[in-house]
């Protein structure tokens, strides 16, 4: 094999690897926008129908206003009106008012006459939803929503419907109206379609474009004579650069994929376990599996965990450093039963991911300590940003570090020190006179102007 010929595999076949992972990247990353996507489209949808069906329930209610408070008549004819008005007030191919008594008894139902005068209390719809309950129980709330499955007059078929209930309380009447939902289904089936071509005709975009790239740098390396090796050196640091930056996100996808997806299965696992282990007290040889299937499980979800911070706290990314740290309060005082009190100030960018990362790595540690060490019963968190520094502090109330002051065999203390000074930052170890100990970290910002501060308690 000659030299060229080496250049040209050496130069194009990592090309060729970073485009295959930057169009499967590229399909997983649009997978993820079309769900999101579709979510919030539907959600959409959802709002614009709850608020024509409060436009029906408004209309309904100007309809029979006068009749349901002046009672002309008598309250049986006043009655009788109102029945008949709404069961006249119609609205598109499938849409009706419908009313029960508080007890369950239908007295209004244009589309379904066999329920008038019958009794539904126990009515359940094909998924075991108690359907007539639940929309008394709306009603007397004040009014609200409820989905459930319902027939359909204009197919025959049962679809879902979203019905909107409120209490006539003087006449002890449950009213509602409600759309079908069932063309939601369609129109983010439709979006779907159309995401998905989008995606490939993306796709196919991304290796023609490599295709390009591959014969334009064949038929510069075949055309150059005597710079082949500077040329590859050029071209090879390029792709290296490229390939740890891919990795480098590569690394954040599965963290949090990790942490959001495989650590929340293992939990839910758990509590089934603890629920059998609960219910086996009785049965020595099926709580002794329980036990050991639930020691096993803490094992994997605790090394789960692990890999996922360890790869990256994903967070960080998601809701930045001032609420990961409330939140990183909360998990720590429901685990341990350790009170803790967080106050954080937004540094608003003012700190690149990796100090970020660092500081969380640092509350993480001391916390550990704490539960391990202290025999603490409230820890407080306080992270200040000012002008142009940073100050965090953790105190707890246990019994403090041993004299002199950090000394110990574990690697805690010294990581922590190591994380600050790669970031210019000073981390001081003091126990309180009233007892426990105190960690400060001060940090320089990035940019010197002061942000107005939120906090997060």
């Amino acid at each position: 094999m000659t030299f060229k010929t080496k250049l040209m595999l050496i130069t194009l076949l990592p090309l060729v690897t970073v485009s295959l992972l930057i169009g499967v990247a590229s399909y997983y990353q649009a997978q993820q926008l079309i769900e999101a996507e579709t979510a919030s489209v539907e959600q959409r949808v959802l709002e614009a129908k709850k608020t024509e069906i409060r436009n029906y329930i408004s209309l309904a209610l100007t309809s029979i206003q006068e009749i349901y408070e002046k009672e002309p008549g008598g309250r049986g004819a006043a009655q009788a009106a109102v029945k008949r008005i709404l069961n006249d007030m119609t609205f598109d191919e499938d849409g009706y008012f419908f009313v029960y008594e508080l007890d369950g008894t239908n007295i209004v139902h244009p589309k379904l006459n066999y329920l008038v005068g019958n009794n539904w209390w126990d009515l359940q719809d094909p998924n075991g939803d108690y359907v007539i309950r639940n929309l008394i129980l709306e009603a007397k709330k004040g009014g609200g929503f409820h989905r459930y499955v319902w027939h359909k007059p204009s197919t025959g078929k049962v679809e879902e419907k979203l019905a909107y209930a409120i209490l006539l309380d003087k006449w002890g009447w449950m009213m509602g109206t409600g759309l079908y939902t069932d063309d939601i289904a369609s129109e983010i089936s439709s979006m779907n379609n159309d995401f998905e071509e989008a995606i490939r005709q993306t796709v196919i975009a991304i290796f023609a474009i490599t295709l390009v790239a591959i014969m334009i740098a064949g038929t510069l390396i075949i055309g150059v004579r005597f710079s082949e090796q500077l040329f590859a050196d050029v071209k090879l640091k390029e792709l290296t650069k490229r390939i740890v930056d891919v990795q480098e996100q590569e690394r954040k996808r599965v963290s949090t994929e990790l942490h959001d997806s495989i650590s929340q299965l293992l939990v839910s696992i758990r509590y089934g376990l603890e629920m059998i282990q609960a219910e086996a007290a009785d049965h020595p040889v099926l709580k002794r599996q329980a036990d050991k299937c639930l020691a096993i499980l803490d094992g994997t979800l605790a090394e789960v965990r692990r890999i996922s911070r360890d790869l990256r706290p994903s967070v960080l990314d998601d809701i930045g450093l001032a609420a990961a740290l409330v939140s990183l309060g909360k998990e720590f005082e429901m685990q341990s039963g350790i009170k803790v009190t967080v106050s954080a100030d937004r540094s608003h960018s003012r700190l690149s991911d990796g100090a970020k990362t660092a500081l969380y790595r640092v509350v993480q540690e001391a916390m550990t300590n704490v539960a391990r060490h202290s025999a603490a019963d409230h820890v407080d968190i306080r992270l200040s940003v000012g002008p142009s520094l940073l100050t965090l502090t953790i105190e707890d109330n246990g019994r403090g570090l041993p004299m002199p002051l950090g000394t110990g065999t574990g690697l805690g203390i010294p990581n922590m020190r190591e994380r600050m000074e790669s970031h210019n930052g000073f981390l001081q170890l003091s126990n309180l006179a009233k007892g426990g100990t105190r960690i400060q970290v001060t940090m320089p910002l990035e940019k010197q102007y002061a942000p107005q501060s939120s906090q997060a308690a």
